[in-house]
């Protein structure tokens, strides 16, 4: 399976991805929310994307508006969303997930952590 992990920070992409790999996903990155909607539109539909992790405070597109942006388009409606950010504030996860987020998963992040939660999303 294909996961798209949006973070402006190298290192956590770098870190989620490694994750992701021994999760058994193939994965993608973009630096900001711009980029992510760029790689969803531009992706092989014959490969599409099952998950997107994405962090909220980001340039560009920040996560939330990528949430918002995607869930309007139909073409995406299979993709799982899942916010990983340090945003934890409740109002934030309610925010995240009216806008159409999957699932919401504060940082710090474990191996554990995120195959929990793609378990419940039924990735894993």
């Amino acid at each position: 399976m294909k996961m798209l992990i949006v973070d402006d920070s190298k290192a956590m992409r770098t870190y989620l991805q490694s994750l992701a790999t021994e999760l058994a996903f193939q994965t993608e990155e973009a630096e900001d929310g711009r980029a992510g909607l760029n790689k969803l539109i531009n992706n092989d539909p014959r490969e599409p994307f099952a998950v997107a992790l994405v962090d909220w405070e980001m340039p560009v597109m920040n996560g939330l508006e990528l949430v918002q942006t995607v869930r309007r388009n139909r073409d995406f409606n299979s993709v799982k969303l899942m916010m990983v950010t340090t945003q934890n504030a409740m109002e934030n996860v309610a925010q995240a997930l009216a806008a159409g987020a999957d699932d919401y998963l504060m940082k710090p992040v474990t191996r554990e952590l995120l195959g929990e939660k793609l378990q419940i999303l039924g990735m894993v």
